[in-house]
């Protein structure tokens, strides 16, 4: 065979293997906002009325990139941007909220990056508060609870054989924070999901933020039900600004029993950050399709919470009640109310003493 046969061979070779290798990218979004009421805001414990920016999900755009290479092996990455719907700016410091590079083999799934954790990974796809939506946005209390949600640096391995799922998480901190070792577990039979989750987060000084959660949820035809008990501790000290991936809205989130309402400028009830020491939520909720297109649902959560700096416990009780409507496969509008209530009298309390707030918002989200 000549040298240029040869050549010629190894080219169409290189052809085929490259038409084999299908590679998609796609654009996807969701661009949601709400006219939101928040009562007892200030010291004359006013109503806040608002355009949330994002009333039952954050607007978001994003990109997602697959290669399929052939024998049961693809090439995956996200990079995804967060806004603000009422004005069109950036949700977040950092403006990719997630960007990671990965691949899926035939022993599991490893990614790299800026990324979702074990604890949310658990969270939204086994005991989500609603069906239709993981979380509220206005009003997520659980997410407090997932040591930040992201967090940057992050080597993440997941492998699922038949109904059982499992995940391992670390990131090295990189002299910056952001230092973390999970996993989680999670197994799904027919309508039934159940599962587990642990993190550990240190900050730039070592101080540690432990997280733990478990939980389930049961579907049958219309009906959906969910049931979960999560436990946060912390070193005194810890850093919540610098470890974990928390923005500073994250730490409002992740130091207040009230994560809560956050819009733009949320206001948080008087407390002692550094001085957080555990945090205990219980949480159980359920979701019923009335039609196909019309569901109604509601969510249940008890905080306990208790700091360094007093011996006296903040207890919280907190709930929200939405209807959704689908109007069509990508859009719906939704009504909804969540109230926070401080169980504990004298020890927290929004500005002006109130010891509650009520919100309410309407809205209409469109996803792409």
């Amino acid at each position: 065979m000549t040298q240029k046969r040869v050549f010629a061979l190894a080219a169409l070779s290189l052809a085929c293997s490259a038409s084999m290798a299908q590679t998609s990218v796609s654009l996807y979004g969701i661009v949601d906002a709400a006219v939101r009421f928040e009562t007892n805001w200030g010291a004359n414990k006013d109503t806040l009325k608002t355009l949330a920016p994002g009333g039952m999900s954050q607007s978001r755009l994003g990109i997602n990139v697959n290669e399929d290479m052939g024998g049961g092996w693809k090439a995956v990455a996200n990079m995804e941007h967060r806004l603000f719907s009422d004005n069109g700016n950036v949700a977040a410091g950092d403006f990719w909220r997630q960007a990671w590079v990965g691949l899926i083999t035939p022993v599991g799934r490893i990614t790299l990056g800026r990324q979702y954790n074990v604890m949310f990974d658990l969270t939204t796809s086994t005991y989500a508060a609603y069906r239709y939506s993981p979380y509220i946005e206005q009003f997520k209390p659980e997410l407090a609870m997932n040591i930040g949600n992201r967090q940057s640096n992050m080597v993440k391995y997941a492998l699922t054989q038949g109904g059982l799922t499992a995940e391992l998480q670390v990131s090295a901190g990189e002299n910056a924070g952001d230092k973390t070792i999970g996993g989680m577990a999670r197994y799904q039979t027919g309508g039934l999901a159940i599962g587990a989750s642990y993190l550990n987060s240190k900050d730039v000084a070592g101080k540690q933020a432990k997280g733990r959660a478990i939980g389930g949820s049961y579907s049958a035809g219309p009906l959906y039900v969910n049931l979960s008990y999560a436990t946060n501790d912390f070193d005194n000290g810890f850093s919540a600004a610098l470890a974990g991936g928390y923005s500073v809205a994250m730490v409002s989130a992740t130091t207040s029993p009230a994560v809560l309402m956050q819009p733009v400028n949320a206001q948080v009830p008087t407390f002692l950050i550094a001085s957080l020491k555990s945090r205990k939520m219980f949480s159980t909720g359920m979701t019923y399709y009335m039609t196909p297109q019309f569901n109604l649902g509601f969510q249940v959560y008890k905080v306990k919470q208790s700091n360094y700096a007093t011996p006296v416990q903040t207890d919280a009780t907190l709930f929200s009640v939405v209807a959704d409507y689908a109007l069509s496969k990508r859009t719906d509008v939704y009504a909804g109310m969540d109230r926070v209530s401080f169980d504990s009298a004298g020890v927290v309390r929004y500005a002006g003493g109130a010891a509650s707030r009520t919100g309410y918002q309407t809205g209409i989200r469109h996803r792409f």
